[in-house]
C-alpha cells in the first residue's frame, strides 16, 4: 500500500545546512539586505535548486521592504469592464512584468478612500496605476499623502505636477463632426455614457462632450445626446428615444461600447442599413471591439496598449527614484475608417 503522506518541504535551515552557511546568510542572499560573496551566493542557490526550496514571497517582501506588487485601481462596478479596458490592463501588466513587478486589479469604487488608505499604509503594494480618473479625484490626495508612487491613466483638472498618460479628448468631437459634415450630415445623434459618470466629473466624458457641442453650435449642426448605462438594453432604449425625438437623424456617434451594440440591434431589426441609411462612428474602442459588430465600426480613439504600457513604464521610473522628469503624455486621436460612415441620404441632409 503506497503512502499518501506529502514529502517534507525544504526549509531555510535545510538550505543553510547544505550550503554550509548560517540561516541569516541565506536570508541575506534572498533579500539583499547585506552583501555576500559571489561564491557563497552560488552555494546557496545550488542548495536551493537541489532541495527544491521555494522562498516565502510575503516573508521576503517584509524583510526587503519590497513586495514586487503594483495595484491597478479600476472601479469596475461603475460601467463594467469591457474588451477595450482589457487592452490597457493587459499592456500595463506585461510592461510591469518586464521590470519584475506583478500587477493586481483593485476594483473598489472611487469614493472608497478608506480602503485605499489601508492598502497603502500597510505597504502591500509599491506603486499604483489609477484608471477611470475624475476631474477632482479623491484617490489622488490619498496617494500623495501616503508618499506612494503612482501614475494616472487619465488626468485630473489640476494635473500639472502629476505623472499621467491620457488621450486628448478635446479633439475627438470636432474630428467626428468635421468628418460627418463633409459627408453631408447635419442632424446627428449621440449615445454617450451615463449621466452619473458625467456628473461625477469622469474625464473622458466631460472633455469630449463640451467641445463637440460647442463646435456643433458654431457649425449649425443639430446634436441630440442620450446618456445611457453601459448595457445593451440601455442602448436599445436610448436609440428608441433618440429616433422618436429626431426621426431625421442621419448619423450616430457612440461613446458607450455596450449601449451602441443595443442601438445597432434596434437598427438592424428596423431594416436600417449602415451606412446607406445611417452612418455610425464610435469613440475610444479597441480594434477587437470595433470588429465585433456588423458592420465594423469607423472609430476615433487611441492605442490603449500604448497608453497602458507607457503608464507602467512611468510608474516604474518613479519607483526607481526618478523624481525630476516630467512624465506626462497626451496622445493624439487616431481616425480609422472601416466603412460605417457614408454620404447622408438625399433629402435628409
Amino acid at each position: 500500500m503506497s503512502s499518501t503522506k506529502k514529502p517534507k518541504q525544504a526549509t531555510r535551515a535545510d538550505v543553510a545546512k547544505m550550503a554550509g552557511v548560517s540561516e541569516s546568510t541565506v536570508s541575506y542572499a534572498l533579500t539583499g539586505v547585506r552583501p555576500i560573496s559571489d561564491e557563497t551566493r552560488e552555494r546557496i542557490e545550488e542548495a536551493m535548486k537541489t532541495l527544491g526550496y521555494v522562498p516565502n514571497a510575503m516573508a521576503q517582501a517584509l524583510a526587503s521592504k519590497k513586495s514586487g506588487l503594483l495595484a491597478l485601481l479600476f472601479p469596475v462596478g461603475e460601467r463594467g469592464f469591457d474588451e477595450t479596458d482589457f487592452e490597457y490592463v493587459e499592456a500595463a501588466t506585461a510592461a510591469a512584468a518586464e521590470d519584475g513587478y506583478q500587477l493586481l486589479l483593485w476594483p473598489n469604487a472611487v469614493e472608497d478612500v478608506a480602503s485605499l488608505r489601508k492598502i497603502v499604509a500597510q505597504g502591500l503594494v509599491e506603486g499604483v496605476l489609477l484608471m477611470e480618473v475624475r476631474a477632482q479625484d479623491p484617490r489622488v490626495e490619498v496617494l500623495r499623502d501616503s508618499g506612494t508612487p503612482f501614475c494616472l491613466i487619465g488626468r485630473t483638472d489640476d494635473s500639472q505636477d502629476l505623472t499621467f498618460v491620457d488621450a486628448d479628448f478635446s479633439q475627438w468631437g470636432p474630428m467626428a463632426l468635421h468628418h460627418l459634415l463633409d459627408l453631408g450630415h447635419t442632424n446627428i445623434g449621440v449615445i454617450s455614457m451615463s449621466s452619473d459618470l458625467l456628473e461625477a466629473g469622469y474625464g473622458p466624458g466631460v472633455r469630449t462632450e463640451k467641445p463637440l457641442l460647442d463646435l456643433a453650435k458654431r457649425l449649425g449642426i443639430t446634436i441630440t445626446i442620450k446618456h445611457a448605462k453601459a448595457t445593451i438594453r440601455a442602448g436599445r432604449e436610448a436609440f428608441e428615444e433618440l429616433t422618436a425625438e429626431q426621426p431625421d437623424i442621419t448619423a450616430l456617434i457612440g461613446f458607450n461600447e455596450p449601449a451602441l451594440i443595443g442601438a445597432l440591434e434596434v437598427a438592424g431589426a428596423r431594416g436600417i442599413n449602415i451606412p446607406e441609411d445611417l452612418s455610425m462612428l464610435s469613440f475610444g474602442i479597441s480594434d477587437e471591439a470595433e470588429n465585433m459588430t456588423v458592420p465594423a465600426q469607423t472609430t476615433i480613439g487611441v492605442d490603449g496598449r500604448e497608453l497602458g504600457r507607457m503608464a507602467a513604464q512611468y510608474l516604474v521610473a518613479r519607483l526607481n527614484g526618478d523624481k525630476k522628469s516630467v512624465l506626462q503624455y497626451l496622445t493624439q486621436p487616431q481616425f480609422v475608417d472601416r466603412g460605417s460612415t457614408g454620404l447622408a441620404p438625399l433629402g435628409q441632409k
